[in-house]
């Protein structure tokens, strides 16, 4: 009998730790939406698609960055959960739906796309710098 309520105990803790991952990682994906990184994604696999010359079938593409994205959230959950508690995170998306949040939002995708040329260029005059230093 005490094993019967103990494998019930179990299972019941565990399904309720699944739900609260769950929970978790719907409001981190709110979040993310919220602060504009689908939209930096989107950006950054139409950035990778176009180096491939089109090649890649738009469906398939479409469904790769669905299983990426569903992969991203399972890792990132734990280091976000670690630093930030579903308060910290409701907070966050209603500060993402003020005017200022929504532009920051909006402009993050240019943002980032501008800064990684940016920053390329950076690091190639860097690199250069570097090797003068080393003569």
């Amino acid at each position: 009998m005490r094993k019967i309520f103990l494998m019930l105990f179990i299972v019941c803790s565990s399904s309720l730790v699944f739900s609260q991952d769950d929970s978790y990682k719907e409001l981190l994906v709110e979040f993310m939406k919220s602060q504009g990184t689908l939209e930096t994604m989107d950006s950054t696999f139409e950035q990778l698609s176009g180096m491939f010359g089109g090649m890649v079938d738009k469906k398939k593409l479409d469904a790769f960055k669905k299983e990426m994205f569903e992969d991203l959230v399972d890792v990132l959950t734990p280091i976000y959960k670690k630093h930030l508690t579903e308060q910290d995170l409701k907070d966050a998306v209603a500060m993402f739906n003020t005017p200022i949040g929504k532009k920051i939002a909006e402009k993050n995708p240019i943002i980032a796309k501008e800064t990684m040329a940016a920053s390329m260029s950076w690091g190639m005059d860097l690199g250069a710098k570097m090797q003068q230093l080393m003569n």
